[in-house]
C-alpha cells in the first residue's frame, strides 16, 4: 500500500493571485514558452487541478491513497471563492472516488468562523484532518488560538502544517517547528504532521518529534532537490530512516513538484533507491499512516 500524505486540488478561483505567481515563480523565467499575463491565467500550468487528474497521476504512480489539503489563504489574500465553498468543493470530489482520496478540511485558525467550520465538516464529512498555514500570520503557541487546539484535541484530529520557506504574501518567520511544543505538551489526543521534514527548519522537527510522541512529518518537497542533487534526498531520507523509522510518511506536494520531477519517478526513485530496507520502506509509504490515523 502507498499513501501520499501530502496532495493538493484546486480550481483557479480558488488559489489568491499572489500565491499562484510565486508558485510558479520558476517558470517565469521561460518567457516564449509559458504566456503568464494575467489575460491567461486560467491557462497557467496548474491553474486548475482536477480530483480526475489526481487520480489519473495516481493510477500511473501506484498510489492507493491521496489526503487532500484544501489551502486557506483568504485572511493574506483573498480568492474569488471563498474558503467554505473551497473546501465544501473538496469534500465532494473526495465522495467521488472514497477508496482513493482522503480529504481534510484547509481552516486558518485565525478565522472567526474557524471552530463552526471545523464542526461542519466533522459532522457533515467526517473529517479526520485539517490543513494550517502559519504563514498566513500566527504563530501556533499564540494564547489566542487556545480554544482552536482545544477543539482539534477534544475531536481527535490530524494536523497537517506547513513548515519552512514561504513565498509572495506569506511570512516565514511563523513556520518553526518548535512553535508547537507548548501545544503538543498541552493537546495529547492531537497528531501533528509536520510538512516537508520541516524544510530549513530540520533540525528542529527532529527536536519536535523527539520530544512528542504525537508528531510526525512527511517527505513531501523533498523531490525538490530532484533530478539535479540525489545525494542530497536520499541521505535526508536514510537520515529520517535511521532517526525516526516511525513517524516519517510518504507525501508529494502533489502537483507543485510535477514539471520538474513528476509523481511516478517520485514515487519510483523512494521505492527504488538505497537508503532503507523493504521493511522501512512499508512504513514510510503506508504503514505509518495506518498508524498516525489509528486505523
Amino acid at each position: 500500500m502507498i499513501v501520499d500524505m501530502h496532495v493538493h486540488i484546486w480550481k483557479r478561483s480558488m488559489i489568491p493571485d499572489s500565491l499562484l505567481r510565486a508558485y510558479l515563480e520558476p517558470l517565469l523565467a521561460l518567457d516564449g514558452i509559458f504566456d503568464l499575463s494575467n489575460d491567461r491565467q486560467n491557462d497557467w500550468p496548474m491553474s486548475q487541478v482536477r480530483a480526475e487528474d489526481l487520480v489519473e497521476h495516481m493510477a500511473i504512480s501506484g498510489i492507493d491513497q491521496s489526503v487532500l489539503l484544501p489551502l486557506d489563504f483568504g485572511l493574506v489574500d483573498p480568492p474569488q471563492t471563498g474558503v467554505v465553498e473551497y473546501n465544501d468543493w473538496v469534500f465532494e470530489m473526495a465522495q467521488l472516488f472514497p477508496d482513493k482520496l482522503i480529504p481534510f478540511m484547509g481552516i486558518d485558525p485565525q478565522r472567526k468562523e474557524a471552530l463552526d467550520l471545523m464542526v461542519k465538516y466533522i459532522k457533515r464529512f467526517d473529517a479526520r484532518g485539517i490543513k494550517i498555514y502559519p504563514a498566513t500570520g500566527f504563530y501556533p503557541n499564540e494564547e489566542r488560538l487556545n480554544s482552536f487546539w482545544d477543539a482539534v484535541d477534544e475531536h481527535g484530529l490530524v494536523v497537517l502544517t506547513h513548515a519552512g520557506a514561504a513565498w509572495g504574501p506569506l511570512e516565514e518567520k511563523y513556520n518553526r517547528p518548535s512553535l508547537f511544543s507548548d501545544v503538543l505538551d498541552k493537546h495529547q489526543n492531537m497528531r501533528l504532521v509536520v510538512a516537508h521534514m520541516g524544510g530549513k527548519f530540520r533540525d528542529e522537527m527532529y527536536q519536535l518529534l523527539a520530544e512528542h510522541d504525537n508528531a510526525y512529518t512527511d517527505i513531501s518537497a523533498l523531490q525538490g532537490w530532484l533530478p539535479s542533487n540525489p545525494e542530497v534526498a536520499i541521505s535526508r531520507l536514510q537520515e529520517a530512516s535511521r532517526r525516526i523509522p516511525e513517524r516519517v510518511l510518504f507525501g508529494s506536494d502533489w502537483p507543485l513538484f510535477d514539471l520538474a520531477f513528476s509523481h511516478a519517478n517520485w514515487v519510483r526513485f523512494v521505492k527504488e533507491q538505497p537508503w532503507g530496507d523493504e521493511s522501512m520502506k512499508e512504513r514510510l509509504f503506508g504503514g505509518n499512516f495506518v498508524r498516525l490515523m489509528r486505523q
